[in-house]
């Protein structure tokens, strides 16, 4: 039972740091500087997740694996900001599918299960933050 959930956390790090990786490239990518601080924004948010589940790899005295840089598809230097918001939200929506299977195991303690309940509400937030912005860039852009 152990194993499995060091192997279940290991694999919440990896998609915190994926989402971290991802929107810290489309912020880079980003022309609308609003966009830019929202990704910036949930970079930061990952970031914090991750460390805080790492945290608790540490607290089962088991060190995080390594975690792979992982590809970031969709999001080039010259994708549009419609494309990028596309590009993020299927890997939110990964994530949240990834967190939603975590929590229907029974490896997970009452104290793991609490974290990655927190965390999963945020990954419900930014999922539904992401699904605005689908809407937004998706509505035809008004032109003076």
């Amino acid at each position: 039972m152990a194993k499995k959930k060091i192997l279940l956390l290991n694999a919440l790090i990896a998609a915190s740091r994926d989402g971290e990786l991802g929107c810290r490239r489309a912020a880079t990518a980003a022309a609308n500087p609003h966009l830019k601080s929202v990704l910036t924004s949930r970079a930061n948010a990952f970031a914090h997740a991750a460390h805080e589940l790492q945290a608790c790899l540490l607290d089962l005295g088991e060190v995080p694996a390594a975690v792979p840089a992982p590809a970031s598809p969709g999001i080039g230097k010259h994708s549009s900001d419609r494309s990028i918001v596309q590009a993020i939200s299927k890997r939110e929506h990964a994530v949240q599918r990834r967190y939603a299977r975590a929590l229907r195991t029974h490896v997970l303690g009452s104290r793991l299960r609490a974290v990655v309940r927190r965390q999963y509400r945020g990954v419900q937030l930014n999922h539904e933050l992401f699904r605005v912005l689908r809407q937004q860039y998706r509505a035809p852009q008004e032109r003076p």
